[in-house]
């Protein structure tokens, strides 16, 4: 008996899944570059940001062409499967960071610069010298209101001591002090301006505490800001928020009841 055969034809692959499976792995060395050249200072602040854009289109390119690709293995019983479940695997941590990130961007105010004190703010020493006189009018104007629970606090402790303590809550955050004005017994106010990175990214954070000298008492207000971004997604208002926490903490011995 003569047996006849013929050839099944070959399943077609699928070109969206090979394409979201390259993108899914140049976006860790792309991410992962752009973070180590913002952290070394080879790019400033505002070409990361771009390249963070960048990483976006790109994940969601990605997520268009997994799309496509399972599509085509649904409708056209394409190969690629198992291509596209390693580009989801790859996506998958971006999705997660930016949608947290939007969440974010849509719940906390469109704020970057946070201040205790929004009638009169801690200025920044660069404040001073572009503005003058005007400074604290000039930062007023500009500062909205979008934290009302944060607030400056009032110690039933001197100057000296209640600087100190500043000093070590910063310090013990991680901040690094940039510069001092004023002098204890010499002037009401001391300021103490810091430096701060995020984790990972490493954004930067301008921050400047004023404590004024009372008599008996002395009273803390705290600013920080991010520069050159419009919404800092509640990362000013943390740090502001944790600092007051942390000091009111350690001041307890220090501070009479």
């Amino acid at each position: 008996m003569l047996l006849l055969t013929a050839d099944l034809p070959s399943r077609r692959e699928s070109r969206s899944a090979r394409a979201a499976l390259s993108l899914a792995v140049f976006l860790p060395v792309l991410a992962g570059l752009s973070i180590l050249a913002h952290r070394g200072g080879v790019i400033d602040t505002r070409a990361f940001l771009i390249l963070i854009a960048l990483c976006g289109l790109i994940c969601l390119s990605g997520l268009g062409l997994i799309a496509s690709g399972l599509r085509s293995l649904w409708t056209h019983g394409t190969r690629g499967g198992r291509r596209l479940s390693w580009a989801l695997f790859l996506f998958m941590p971006f999705i997660v960071l930016y949608l947290v990130a939007a969440l974010a961007y849509l719940v906390r105010p469109t704020l970057a610069d946070v201040s205790t004190d929004l009638i009169n703010p801690p200025l920044f020493a660069s404040e001073m010298r572009t503005s003058g006189a005007n400074a604290s009018a000039l930062v007023a104007g500009r500062l909205q209101d979008g934290y009302p629970d944060i607030l400056g606090v009032r110690f039933k402790a001197p100057l000296d001591a209640t600087r100190e303590v500043i000093t070590q809550v910063a310090a013990d955050m991680g901040w690094r002090r940039v510069r001092q004005r004023g002098r204890i017994g010499a002037d009401n106010d001391l300021f103490i301006e810091y430096e701060h990175g995020t984790p990972v990214l490493a954004m930067p954070v301008d921050i400047v505490i004023r404590a004024t000298d009372e008599g008996e008492t002395t009273f803390v207000d705290i600013r920080a800001r991010m520069p050159d971004v419009p919404h800092d997604l509640g990362v000013s208002a943390g740090l502001i928020a944790r600092f007051m926490a942390d000091l009111d903490y350690a001041m307890i011995g220090i501070a009479e009841p």
